[in-house]
């Protein structure tokens, strides 16, 4: 018999909460909620009381402490406690953070789900999940390049835009720390996107993760 996985869920919306329970009782058996927090606090109260879960559902947009913050202290105080974010904040920035505090998975509120399933099943037997556009990347970005390539393959200012690609910071905001135009910036984003056969700003840093070219704290 498979072993169940232990679930929490954390948004601040109740009608949300109750939505995912009753959608994770169709999917498997396996799945099993024994958490609900309405935030990152409630969260981190209720897990001085209760077991450890595998896995937490956590929203990005709540009150008193949000998702970027829960993620931080998961990660500082239940290490192996693995996050898949489930939000409608699915911009590059709001990833990007996520990518820096150690997350490993996100999924739209909107997914469907059988794709909700195999995001947890995977977040929990290998450790993280992407959609099938990065995940197919990452595949690729092992067998095909390792950080060397990486030297040979772009010209510094790439190398340079790659790495302030891999923060918080807008292409305009990485336009003014290299003295250049938008344009320009825009044009080395374009190059390297066609180099690494990349399509999204995403899946270009974890691209650079994976291979080790950046390490994010």
């Amino acid at each position: 018999m498979e072993k169940q996985i232990n679930i929490a869920i954390v948004d601040d919306h109740h009608l949300v909460r109750s939505g995912i329970i009753n959608i994770l009782s169709t999917l498997s058996k396996r799945f099993n909620v024994i958490i609900e927090a309405n935030n990152g606090q409630d969260l981190l109260d209720k897990l001085l009381i209760n077991p450890i879960p595998d896995i937490v559902l956590l929203d990005i947009s709540m009150p008193i402490m949000n998702g970027f913050k829960t993620a931080k202290e998961l990660k500082t105080k239940y290490p192996n406690v693995k996050i898949l974010v489930l939000s409608m904040n699915d911009d590059s920035s709001s990833l990007i953070r996520m990518l820096k505090l150690g997350v490993k998975g996100f999924v739209n509120k909107g997914i469907e789900p059988n794709k909700l399933e195999k995001a947890i099943l995977s977040i929990y037997d290998n450790g993280s999940y992407h959609t099938k556009e990065m995940a197919a990347h990452l595949v690729s970005s092992i067998q095909n390049f390792e950080k060397n390539d990486i030297e040979q393959l772009l010209t510094e200012n790439e190398r340079t835009f790659l790495r302030l690609s891999c923060s918080e910071d807008t292409y305009t905001q990485i336009a003014e720390k290299m003295c250049l135009s938008p344009r320009t910036i825009h044009g080395y984003r374009d190059s390297v996107f066609s180099k690494l056969k990349l399509h999204t700003r995403v899946g270009l840093i974890l691209f650079a993760i994976k291979i080790k070219f950046v390490v994010l704290d």
